[in-house]
C-alpha cells in the first residue's frame, strides 16, 4: 500500500471512530416508559381482585412485561402478608417461571443468558437476593400445602441462586434456606437429607439451634423494611444497596400466653443483598457499564500506542507519522464514548422485603394464634415502641404447623 492509499485507510478510521464517539455522545440517559392502556379483559381483571390488591394488578397491566416479575413479587408478597394463600402461590409461580428461563442452573439458561443482550437487560429479573428470596416465599408455601418435596427443591434453588451472581459461581450463604431446606427434608422423613442441610447450616452458624426430629411448628418472623438499590458513582452507573428506612426493631420476643421466649435471628436480608457468597461488595457494576470501562482501557491503550508512533516516525519513514497520529484519534474516541456510555444503574427493588427474618421451631398443640404477642428490641435491646405485627397460623394436612409473623404491613 502507498503513502496516499495508507493515507485514505487511517483518515477513514479516524472518521469511523469519530462518529461512533460523538453517537456516544448523543445518550440522553434511560429510556422513558410510558404505562400501557388497560385493555376490557384487563381492567375486569383488575376489578376482580381485593381491593387491597387493585392498585398493584393495575400497574402490573400497565408497566407490562418490562416489569413483570418485579410487580408479581410486589403482589405475591402483599398476598401473602394477608393471608391470600392462593394469589400469593399463582404470583409467585409466574415470577419464578420467567426467572428459571434465565437463572437456572441448566445448559438451556447458560444459553439464554448468553444472548441476553442489552434489550433483555430492561426486563428485571432481580438482583441474587431477591430472586432467592421469591423460592423462600414459594417454599413456605409449598410448606403450607404440606407439599414438602416441592419445598426442599425451591429452598436448594434459593440457595443456588444466591450462589450464582451473573456468570459467577460462588458458594452460598443463605442460613434460612439451608435451615427450611433441612426441616422440609425432615418432614419428607428423610433424615439424610436432612442432615446434610443442618452441616452446611452448622459450617455457617455453629451456634445455631437446629430442629428436633419431634418438632411440629415452624415460626418464622419477619422484621424491618426492604434493602434500597440507589445509583452512584460519576454518571449514576453503580448500584449500591443502603438498609430500609425508618425501623429499628432487630429482635422478637414471643409471649404465646403459655410461653415466653426470643427468636433466633437466622437470616439478614440486607446482608444478602451487599454481599456474593459471604464476600462483601461495595457496587454492582454491569451491562454498559462493563462496557464503558473495557472501552476506556482500550483508548487509553491505543492512545499511548499513537504517541509511541510519533516519537519514532522519523526512523520509520514519514507514513508512520500519519499512522501515529490516526491511532491517537482512535484511541481519544474511544475513551470519549467511553465517557458517554454510562447508563443510570436499576434501581428498581421488591419494596415489600423484610430486613431481618427469625426463626424457632418447637414441639407443640397450636390451635389459635390469636392471642399471641410480639415485642420487639433495637440493635443493643432496647425496647422499640411498636405495636405486635400480624401472625397468620397454617396447619397442613400432615399435621405440621406453620407459623408466619412480620413485624411491618406489607
Amino acid at each position: 500500500m502507498n503513502s496516499k492509499n495508507l493515507h485514505k485507510t487511517t483518515l477513514s478510521i479516524a472518521s469511523a471512530a469519530l462518529i461512533i464517539a460523538l453517537a456516544g455522545c448523543t445518550s440522553t440517559g434511560p429510556a422513558q416508559y410510558q404505562p400501557l392502556a388497560l385493555n376490557a379483559q384487563e381492567q375486569d381483571a383488575v376489578a376482580d381482585k381485593p381491593a387491597y390488591l387493585q392498585p398493584l394488578y393495575r400497574k402490573l397491566f400497565e408497566e407490562g412485561k418490562r416489569n413483570e416479575v418485579l410487580n408479581r413479587m410486589e403482589i405475591g408478597t402483599a398476598a401473602f402478608y394477608r393471608g391470600d394463600i392462593d394469589l400469593a402461590r399463582e404470583n409467585f409461580d409466574a415470577a419464578l417461571e420467567t426467572i428459571e428461563t434465565v437463572y437456572a442452573d441448566n445448559e438451556a439458561a447458560t444459553q439464554a443468558r448468553s444472548m441476553w443482550h442489552e434489550e433483555g437487560r430492561k426486563d428485571f429479573k432481580g438482583e441474587p437476593y431477591e430472586r432467592a428470596m421469591a423460592y423462600y416465599y414459594r417454599g413456605v408455601i409449598y410448606l403450607i400445602d404440606g407439599e414438602y418435596d416441592n419445598a426442599r427443591a425451591s429452598f436448594v434453588s434459593g440457595l443456588m441462586q444466591d450462589a450464582f451472581a451473573e456468570e459467577e459461581q460462588n458458594r452460598s450463604d443463605f442460613a434460612v434456606m439451608m435451615l427450611l431446606a433441612g426441616w422440609s427434608a425432615q418432614k419428607m422423613g428423610s433424615p439424610v437429607l436432612a442432615e446434610e442441610a443442618y452441616d452446611e447450616l452448622r459450617a455457617l452458624r455453629p451456634d445455631f439451634p437446629i430442629p428436633a426430629a419431634e418438632d411440629n411448628v415452624l415460626i418464622l418472623a419477619e422484621t424491618g423494611f426492604s434493602p434500597r438499590k440507589l445509583a452512584d458513582g460519576m454518571g449514576h452507573y453503580e448500584l449500591v444497596f443502603r438498609p430500609g428506612k425508618n425501623f429499628t426493631e432487630k429482635h422478637v420476643m414471643l409471649n404465646t400466653g403459655a410461653d415466653q421466649f426470643e427468636l433466633a435471628p437466622v437470616e439478614s436480608v440486607y446482608w444478602q443483598a451487599t454481599s456474593r457468597g459471604g464476600r462483601p461488595v461495595d457496587a454492582i457494576i454491569e451491562g454498559k457499564a462493563a462496557f464503558a470501562n473495557t472501552t476506556a482501557d482500550l483508548g487509553r491503550d491505543l492512545a499511548q500506542l499513537g504517541v509511541t508512533a510519533r516519537v519514532f516516525s522519523p526512523a520509520l519513514g514519514g507514513s508512520s507519522g500519519q499512522v501515529g497520529n490516526t491511532l491517537a484519534l482512535i484511541g481519544v474516541a474511544s475513551m470519549a464514548l467511553s465517557a458517554n456510555v454510562k447508563p443510570r444503574a436499576d434501581t428498581r427493588y421488591w419494596s415489600r422485603l423484610p430486613d431481618t427474618v427469625h426463626t424457632s421451631t418447637m414441639r407443640a398443640n397450636v390451635a389459635d394464634v390469636s392471642q399471641w404477642q410480639a415485642s420487639y428490641t433495637d440493635i443493643d435491646g432496647n425496647p422499640v415502641n411498636l405495636k405486635s405485627g400480624v401472625f397468620r397460623h397454617y396447619q397442613d394436612p400432615q399435621g405440621n404447623h406453620v407459623i408466619w409473623h412480620s413485624s411491618r404491613a406489607r
